[in-house]
Formats: structure tokens, sequence, C-alpha cells
């Protein structure tokens, strides 16, 4: 791994260095956050080791400006500070940190946490190399272009690994096609294969972050990841999948509703992933899409697994 560690003591800076070069991995010395930052834009870095107590640009500073660079972009960040209070810890995780690390260094210690760390930067990198090197044979879905279950849901367990470690929220989002079977019947197989690609197509360009993703689990429904995305993001996704369906405006006479092709939602989210796992997740978000009535035509129900209310429109 490539190692960045930002430390303004030319005596830890040492040992530090002397522990990363141990087992057996690279690494560059900033002394302070300012050229941090200049080298996380010049070279970038796998981990970064930052101690929170400096000159200028603090610690937490400094991990919030290289988080906002970083962007959808993931790497770990090990804080070490002389805090060791409750509070220091869960400003530490707040700001961005990963794993956080008490003075005086333990070297077995820290390769421990850099080992733990290693397995989540190749985590990531499958992630990336499956979201990244589509088979449309084995991973899409032939006529919507959306990734089949199996493969959604292998890339979701990789998500839901890497959100967890890093504390970050997630939502699930199940979508149905409101009276599609009535809508096959009177319009026929042709009309519905274009009224499944017009929809699925809807979908996506209502989800606007590469993170994000679409999978297609049955003939007329729709499954969303969401990362790092909470009740109030998900709230705003599902709002707009419903008007950019509707404004497809498609003919559906059969349909109880709105006269045109409409969609029901249902939508779990969850800020702490310890406390439920995927699979319960999914059921939950099946439970909100059941709650919602096709009948409202174009709704949504979210329901927040933390706190187990729901929310709907």
């Amino acid at each position: 791994m490539k190692v960045l560690l930002i430390e303004d003591s030319p005596t830890l800076q040492l040992e530090i260095s002397n522990y990363v070069e141990n087992a057996g991995h690279s690494i560059t010395v900033a002394n302070d956050g300012e050229t941090a930052v200049q080298i996380m834009e010049l070279s970038g870095a796998d981990l970064i080791i930052c101690d929170i107590e400096m000159p200028g640009l603090d610690g937490y500073e400094t991990v919030t400006i290289i988080r906002e660079f970083l962007g959808d972009q993931w790497a770990p960040i090990i804080f070490i500070t002389k805090r060791d209070k409750v509070e220091d810890c869960l400003a530490g995780y707040e700001v961005g940190a990963d794993d956080y690390l008490v003075k005086p260094i333990n070297e077995k210690i820290l390769h421990a946490k850099m080992r733990v760390m290693e397995r989540f930067i190749q985590m990531q990198q499958q992630l990336n190399q499956a979201l990244n090197t589509p088979d449309e044979y084995k991973n899409f879905d032939d006529l919507t272009g959306a990734y089949r279950s199996d493969h959604f849901l292998d890339l979701a367990m990789l998500h839901w690994s890497i959100l967890s470690r890093q504390n970050l929220p997630v939502s699930l989002v199940m979508l149905n096609i409101d009276y599609f079977e009535q809508y096959e019947e009177f319009y026929g197989e042709e009309s519905r294969d274009i009224c499944l690609k017009k929809v699925a197509k809807a979908i996506c360009t209502s989800v606007h972050r590469p993170g994000d993703f679409v999978g297609r689990i049955t003939e007329k429904e729709f499954i969303i990841m969401l990362p790092d995305t909470g009740k109030m993001g998900s709230e705003k996704v599902a709002a707009r999948i419903c008007q950019t369906v509707e404004s497809l405006s498609l003919e559906h006479k059969r349909s109880r509703v709105l006269g045109v092709v409409s969609v029901s939602i249902g939508v779990a989210s969850i800020n702490n992933l310890k406390q439920a796992t995927l699979d319960q997740t999914i059921a939950t978000a099946s439970s909100a899409l059941e709650i919602i009535s096709q009948d409202s035509g174009n709704d949504f129900k979210i329901i927040k697994l933390d706190s187990m209310k729901s929310i709907g429109v």
C-alpha cells in the first residue's frame, strides 16, 4: 500500500515510518495538513494515517478537506492522538476517520489495523472492477440493461461490507410497475417490452450518482441500492423516479389510477448497518412496497430501520 503519514513530530515521523516499512508498505510523510492535501491531489494514497493535533489545519480539518476531495472514492483513514475520550473518537468518526490509535503507538496494533484496512481496500477494488467491467451476457438483463438479480446481490454485499466498516448509511429501493399484468394483456408483448425499457431508463436517469446501481428482480420489479444515502436522500430519489415515470405519459387504459403507466416504491433506509443485515433491509423495503397501494400511482413509502418509523407522501 501507499501510505500517507500526516504528522508534525519528527520523532513520530521516524517511528511510524519504520513501522509501516517493516510491514512491507511504502510511506510518504507530510508535516502539516496543507502539504497532505497537496500530496493527495498530486499522487493520492491507499491509506492515510493522520495526527489530530497539528499547527495550521488540525487533523479534523485536514480529513474533512481530503474526504471532500475524494468524493465518491474511498481511502481508509486512521487518526492518531493522545486523546482517548469517547467524544474525541466520535468527533473523528464524524469527519470521516475509519479507525483510531492512541499514542504511544504500538507497532503490532498498527500492523493489525493496517491489515484490516488492506482487506477493505481489496474489497473496494473488487467492487470497482465489478462495476467497471460489465459482462452483458452474465451480469445485465438483456431487455432493460439493469443488473440481473444475482449480480446485483453480489455487488450489494460488497457495498454493505464497506459501508458497514465506514459507518455510512444506505437505502434500498424496491419498485413495482402498477397493473403490469393488465398492461401486457391489453397491449401485447411488444408494447410490454417497450414499456419495460422506458421505465428502466427512467429509473436509471433518476439515480444520478456513479455509486448507485439498479437491478431487475422480476418481470415488473426493480431494486436500487443507494450507498451513503439516508432517509432524506432516498426520499428525493423516490420522488424523482415517480416524477420521471409519470412524465413518460405511457398510456395505460387498464390502470385504475392515472391512465398512464405508474410505479409504486418501497424504501428501507438505515444509518447503522450493524443493526440489520442486507437481507433484512431488502425485506423491509419489500414490506414498505406492500404497504403502499398501487392504486395510489407514483407513490412511495419509506421505512427507517434505526427507528422503525415510516413516512409517506
